[in-house]
């Protein structure tokens, strides 16, 4: 969905009349590059039922690519939220990512800590050759990346109409609501996680998804001068089957994109107060070294950070914590919780 964001389009009218469908081929088919805005994504769901909750999340802030040049890892300076329920427990994270020019950051509960080079380095250098490996495949561009995946966003939506123009901070744009045409979406899911060589999806899980559909509905919203995207609304609201094994119901989803101030000069500033990355360990009560060996090449965490081979860096174990067994789990812990319950 956020590759979905950053595709432009053609330029348009100003709306009203103007076809439904020619709005979302222009806005989902075209090679304008979105190299700065500042982006807002929210997520509300929620669910009935034994196993059922409830979860909000954001993620807002602003980024800045360099069009001048090409393989220049972008800057940004994003802030995450996410609070839920759920069986019993309850969760409140606030937390966040900055990239400036030469350092990285994470924050974590009010707290910020520079990232170690060595793993800044890694995102960098794989970006760069993904940005590379597009380009040598002629997807220089979100909508051709669509097009190899055998994904057409503008195929997504049926019963369109144009709800004509109406402003998203500060942008004149064009709304277009639509049906969500949920087997095209699932047959082009089913397209991008073949071409990804993931595992396929079920045809009965697909068509159980399907049937228990109640209302989904898209909004699109395209910049009228240029057929940027600049805002999309997802409603979903699920009803599983009486005779699925389900253990939830009602199930409701909200999800929104915005893009603001597109293509405008953004101010991506390293933070003054960051603290060495050893304290986010103690934070999280973890051993001297555990977490940043893990993330400059040791693997663990879901192997958060790409191999480099013959350069990469085993995770050696703090004093006193010599067990294989301990250091075993913690490669292959995929969350802060699980780092944790690994005993030394």
């Amino acid at each position: 969905l956020l590759g979905t964001a950053l595709v432009a389009g053609c330029g348009g009218d100003d709306g009203g009349d103007e076809d439904p469908q020619q709005v979302l081929d222009e806005t989902f088919s075209n090679d304008q590059t979105v190299n700065s805005a500042v982006l807002d994504i929210s997520l509300a769901a929620s669910a009935e039922g034994d196993e059922g909750g409830s979860i909000d999340a954001s993620l807002n802030g602003p980024f800045q690519g360099d069009e001048k040049q090409e393989g220049e890892f972008p800057q940004f300076d994003l802030t995450v939220d996410a609070s839920g329920e759920g069986q019993g427990q309850e969760f409140d994270l606030a937390g966040g990512l900055i990239a400036a020019s030469d350092d990285a950051f994470v924050s974590y509960q009010d707290n910020t800590y520079e990232v170690p080079s060595a793993f800044f380095d890694q995102i960098k250098q794989a970006s760069a050759q993904a940005q590379r490996q597009a380009r040598q495949g002629g997807d220089e561009d979100a909508g051709a990346l669509f097009e190899q995946l055998g994904i057409d966003p503008s195929g997504w939506l049926t019963n369109l109409e144009n709800e004509g123009d109406e402003d998203v901070e500060g942008t004149d744009t064009t709304h277009i609501h639509g049906d969500a045409d949920v087997p095209a979406i699932v047959e082009d899911l089913q397209s991008a996680a073949e071409q990804a060589g993931g595992e396929a999806i079920d045809p009965d899980e697909a068509a159980e998804v399907e049937e228990s559909v109640d209302e989904a509905s898209i909004d699109v919203y395209s910049g009228n001068d240029d057929r940027i995207l600049r805002r999309l609304d997802l409603n979903l609201a699920l009803t599983p089957a009486e005779d699925s094994d389900s253990a939830v119901d009602n199930i409701d989803i909200e999800f929104s994109l915005t893009l603001s101030d597109v293509n405008e000069p953004q101010t991506i500033e390293a933070p003054s107060d960051a603290q060495p990355f050893s304290r986010l360990e103690q934070a999280l009560g973890l051993p001297p070294g555990v977490l940043e060996g893990a993330l400059s090449g040791g693997g663990g965490l879901g192997s958060l950070g790409p191999s480099s081979g013959s350069g990469s860096q085993k995770i050696e174990p703090a004093p006193g914590t010599s067990s294989k067994k301990y250091l075993d789990c913690i490669s292959k812990a995929q969350t802060p919780e699980e780092l944790q319950d690994c005993e030394p």
